[in-house]
């Protein structure tokens, strides 16, 4: 049954004993905050459990911003808008086969393109995208990334 619109933002935290309602009240809160973010998508209402890795992501923001700056410093170099043709390729790279044409229908650009940037990103990272510790790291920044700069 679809929730009537009153114009209202809602949360919902996670289930709890009814001695637990405060921690349940705190994920509400922490819920409505990252919707007032832009973090979060604008559905009525937002469920906390909908959004488990963006909780995680944005517990801390010094720790996110931190792992954000040392895995994506390659990048700092480079205008702010090769950064973002350069994150954009590189998660599609991480979350895929990587191979150019995958990339490219993904991004919307030309095979050549893509195999373009994917070069451009082994010079920046090199050893990195084959390091499956440094891959993990990567892909949650740009996660984190792409839902900071959404907001």
């Amino acid at each position: 049954m679809p929730v009537p619109d009153f114009g209202i933002r809602a949360a919902l935290g996670p289930e709890v004993a009814p001695e637990e309602t405060a921690r349940s009240l705190r994920w509400a809160r922490r819920t409505l905050e990252l919707l007032r973010r832009g973090v979060l998508p604008d559905a009525r209402p937002v469920r906390w459990d909908d959004h488990l890795t963006t909780h995680w992501l944005f517990a801390d923001d010094v720790l996110r911003a931190a792992l954000e700056t040392s895995s994506l410093a390659p990048l700092e170099d480079l205008t702010r808008t090769a950064q973002d043709k350069a994150a954009e390729t590189l998660l599609a790279f991480l979350t895929t086969s990587g191979s150019a044409p995958e990339i490219a229908g993904i991004l919307g650009v030309h095979p050549q393109t893509a195999r373009n940037r994917l070069r451009t990103l082994n010079t920046l990272f090199g050893d990195q995208l084959h390091d499956p510790d440094a891959r993990f790291g990567l892909e949650i920044s740009l996660r984190a990334r792409k839902l900071r700069l959404a907001g």
